[in-house]
């Protein structure tokens, strides 16, 4: 996958796009906002958030904008997960997984919604930072990929929140240091995301 910066340069890309649903309806977003799966918007690895892109199925030519508002997806060679109302928009929902060309429209700052904010001001400064393997409605579900981990990352644990239990390892004290180990998960087949260590 290219970078945030690549792709912000070159403003393209080709990959994979998936969609969530209702499993995820009701929870809050790496943004802050709720999840709701009849509005347009989507998840991007490493996109700033508030970034508007434009995806296009490439099997039949039809394009949604949506806004990056989450992270994800979790699994190697999906670019974008959008959301159900988008995938609709786009005649993706029953294929589930389609070939999609992404471009940026405009690049978003980055920032949390105020409300999703927990102190004043500025975000607050990150010292150390994580990686997010995954995030499952089944704790059993998350045990399993804490398991397939432990051997290759032996500080993997599993947090719980909001109805999901997340799977994550590190800490690691730069972001640089955790995009390294992110991209490790390659070799296993996954793409995790890179989060703030709490």
């Amino acid at each position: 996958m290219k970078s945030a910066g690549d792709l912000a340069g070159e403003g393209v890309e080709r990959g994979l796009a998936s969609w969530y649903g209702a499993d995820f309806a009701g929870l809050p977003t790496a943004s802050g906002e709720i999840f709701e799966p009849g509005r347009i918007s989507a998840a991007h690895r490493g996109l700033p958030l508030g970034t508007v892109v434009d995806v296009t199925n490439e099997r039949n030519g039809r394009t949604v904008r949506v806004r990056i508002n989450d992270r994800g997806p979790f699994i190697a060679g999906r670019i974008v997960d959008l959301s159900k109302a988008a995938a609709e928009e786009i005649d993706s929902v029953v294929d589930g997984v389609v070939p999609v060309t992404l471009t940026v429209v405009s690049l978003g700052s980055g920032r949390r919604s105020a409300s999703a904010r927990t102190g004043t001001g500025d975000e607050a400064v990150v010292t150390s930072w994580a990686v997010q393997a995954g995030a499952f409605a089944s704790e059993e579900n998350a045990a399993r990929l804490k398991e397939r981990l432990a051997e290759r990352y032996p500080k993997a644990w599993l947090e719980p929140f909001d109805g999901l239990t997340r799977v994550k390892f590190g800490p690691y004290a730069s972001r640089e240091e955790a995009d390294s180990a992110r991209e490790t998960l390659a070799d296993l087949g996954l793409a995790g995301i890179v989060v703030p260590h709490r």
